[in-house]
């Protein structure tokens, strides 16, 4: 399409850029919160930052627990207490966090049609990136997610997923009550996509170039994503599995095309059976309703009786028209979730009224 381009390259959110033993001062970022150490042996393995199995995990910094091809770099996020802004930390090896502040963006918010979640953003000035958070958390704070990702600048993408867990896991008794080891969980769905436009309405003006920058790559604004997420988890046999559905891509152009909708469906995806481990963590694979291979999901249960799950997503795949327009896109996805178990306090009825719970 004419005004929608695709970085040609795609890198994981806040991965390194110095050697290690490098110092602030040695470190050009182009990312505003990246990191200047390789943190890839800091989480990669599922330890926590003390280097202990998280067998104890009661306290989840944020950490990215995603599987290792969405990022092993270890981040931690907060919200402000009234929703209102989202800080993002790194930690690096010797150097001191980096962190930034995205605003929340009602505009996109509304747009998207987030009852549940929060979009936010953050462009420091019009030639830095612009960064785009879609985030949330369950109603007793015990998880929280957020897909973060930029409109690409310099040839790169950057994006990554989080989510974290505030205390013990807390699985349901099913030995006592047999009907608590299968139940479901029900939930909106958001995403941030590698597909990108310099005429984002969100981003900020650049005014005009002088002429020996007429040339210069100028930041771009990402195309969000919603959906629904519905799935099946048995603890009893540590498994699950679902589908993510009614996927929707929103145009962030500020002027379409007459005629031209701002809202392109995407293909549903099925959730094959993942496991989970004894510190109820969960990860599985991601495919299309051909059973061909869409990418990887992951997350984490929380709450009393595990009333919660929260999780990312890291999906691949293709489109041949966007928003009217006709042509190839490679779109990458990272997504996010906060999804309340069926029977528990502000569950979706629409869906769980239909599960025997």
């Amino acid at each position: 399409m004419e005004k929608v381009w695709i970085a040609a390259a795609f890198a994981g959110l806040l991965a390194g850029c110095g050697s290690s033993g490098s110092s602030n001062d040695d470190c050009v970022r182009d990312n505003p919160l990246q990191a200047c150490e390789d943190t890839s042996s800091d989480g990669a393995d599922g330890t926590d930052e003390d280097g202990t199995d998280g067998t104890d995990d009661t306290v989840d910094s944020g950490s990215t627990r995603t599987p290792e091809d969405i990022g092993a770099t270890v981040a931690s996020f907060s919200f402000a207490s009234d929703m209102s802004a989202l800080t993002v930390q790194i930690n690096g090896l010797d150097t001191s966090p980096v962190s930034a502040v995205y605003e929340r963006n009602d505009r996109l918010t509304d747009v998207m049609g987030l009852d549940d979640y929060v979009a936010y953003s953050v462009q420091e000035d019009p030639l830095d990136r612009f960064f785009l958070a879609l985030g949330g958390m369950s109603p007793d704070e015990s998880v929280s997610a957020v897909a973060v990702g930029d409109g690409g600048q310099f040839n790169t993408v950057f994006q990554d997923g989080y989510y974290r867990r505030v205390g013990a896991f807390d699985p349901p008794d099913f030995e006592s009550d047999p009907a608590s080891g299968q139940v479901s969980y029900v939930g909106n769905y958001a995403a941030v996509t590698n597909v990108v436009t310099r005429d984002g309405l969100d981003l900020k003006p650049v005014g005009t170039l002088p002429d020996d920058y007429a040339e210069l790559d100028l930041p771009g604004q990402p195309v969000p994503m919603t959906g629904v997420i519905f799935l099946n988890v048995n603890f009893a046999e540590a498994a699950l599995n679902g589908q993510i559905l009614n996927r929707k891509m929103y145009d962030p152009r500020d002027v379409r095309p007459e005629g031209v909708s701002g809202v392109t469906s995407a293909g549903n995806i099925i959730l094959e059976e993942g496991v989970i481990d004894e510190i109820g963590e969960f990860a599985g694979n991601g495919v299309f309703t051909d059973d061909s291979a869409a990418g990887t999901f992951s997350g984490v249960f929380g709450g009393e009786g595990a009333a919660y799950a929260a999780g990312n997503t890291e999906l691949s795949w293709s489109i041949s028209s966007l928003f009217g327009e006709d042509g190839d896109y490679d779109v990458k996805e990272v997504g996010m979730f906060v999804l309340t178990q069926c029977g528990k306090s502000g569950a979706r009825e629409d869906i769980c009224s239909l599960v025997a719970h």
